[in-house]
């Protein structure tokens, strides 16, 4: 996407994230933010598209639309955009969601087509305005589909995790409950000259897919996590979303399996390693780790999305002879 554009855009990431995806826009100098609430970031943007395009700290786009579908000048921002913004190199195809009269006034004043299965726009009331959603920036068009379980983890919230992490280029970095692996195609979008290592006790079938969808290697075996297959001090860093007791396993499971999962990070996590756990179990998370010797939580950051509330718990090593390396 080289082409300069000018345009006003909405960014939604999942609630209690906005201030990691500002920051990143922030750094863009052809990005200007004007607003944040818990879930988006408003932003003007002027000039090349293709670092915005590239963040995947967001789900989707859009363009706000002021007032109601009956307003003077509810379309306006829709007819800039097709000349100087984001639609102008994108096919004249729309949907329209709840409003017939809407999609009628769409095709006759802007003489798009409506097309609610091969769509660029999507026009919507997202509860706070009406905005119109851009099919091409939507997070599955611009990274791909993942295959997924029920119980995978949100991507946006992955790309979350792995920012609390802080993972560096030469990291090893481990997911003991890698699932379908969207932490580690995460951590490779955050610092790609990682080692990545993923271990699960149920299949990690669908994990080399999606790795392999993406031409990207890492070691994958089928393991408890109560027995991680790496020596000690071997990891720099752990990300992780434990099951919560709810689709997979058990409150009662977890009272054996945290403790078991804990104390094994606490072996192989380096001295200054770092692990970012992300559950709703949080009483029985925060128990494990006071109760693991060399273990403290350095900070906690609540997410919302999808109906659940999970907080990622940052963990590091505590200070003292007791965790140096001998």
């Amino acid at each position: 996407m080289p082409t300069p554009v000018k345009d006003h855009l909405i960014l939604r990431t999942v609630d209690g994230a906005a201030d990691l995806l500002a920051g990143e826009l922030g750094r863009l100098p052809q990005v200007t933010i004007l607003s944040t609430r818990t879930a988006s970031v408003t932003c003007r943007i002027d000039g090349e598209l293709q670092d915005l395009y590239d963040c995947p700290l967001y789900s989707t786009a859009a363009i706000p639309l002021p007032g109601s579908p009956h307003d003077d000048g509810f379309l306006d921002p829709l007819h800039a955009s097709t000349e100087t913004g984001v639609l102008a190199n994108l096919p004249r195809t729309f949907r329209v969601h709840g409003d017939s009269e809407l999609a009628v006034a769409v095709s006759r004043e802007l003489g798009w087509t409506n097309d609610p299965r091969n769509w660029s726009v999507n026009l919507t009331n997202a509860g706070t305005g009406w905005i119109a959603e851009i099919g091409p920036l939507y997070w599955t068009r611009r990274f791909g589909s993942l295959e997924r379980l029920p119980w995978s983890t949100n991507p946006v919230v992955a790309e979350v995790v792995v920012r609390l992490a802080k993972i560096r280029p030469g990291h090893r970095v481990l997911d003991p409950f890698c699932g379908t692996g969207t932490l580690l195609l995460a951590a490779h979008r955050q610092a790609q000259s990682t080692e990545l290592i993923g271990s699960d006790k149920r299949s990690i079938r669908l994990a080399r897919r999606n790795l392999a969808a993406r031409a990207l290697s890492a070691s994958l075996t089928t393991a408890e996590a109560e027995a991680i297959q790496q020596p000690d001090r071997s990891i720099d860093r752990v990300i992780a979303n434990l099951p919560f007791g709810k689709r997979v396993g058990s409150h009662r499971d977890n009272l054996r399996l945290y403790p078991a999962a804990i104390a094994e990070i606490a072996r192989v996590l380096t001295d200054d390693g770092r692990a970012v756990l992300l559950t709703e179990d949080k009483r029985l998370l925060k128990d494990a780790v006071a109760r693991t010797h060399g273990l403290k939580i350095v900070r906690e950051r609540v997410l919302r999305f999808n109906g659940a509330t999970p907080t990622a718990f940052v963990v590091t090593r505590t200070v003292g002879r007791q965790s140096r390396r001998r």
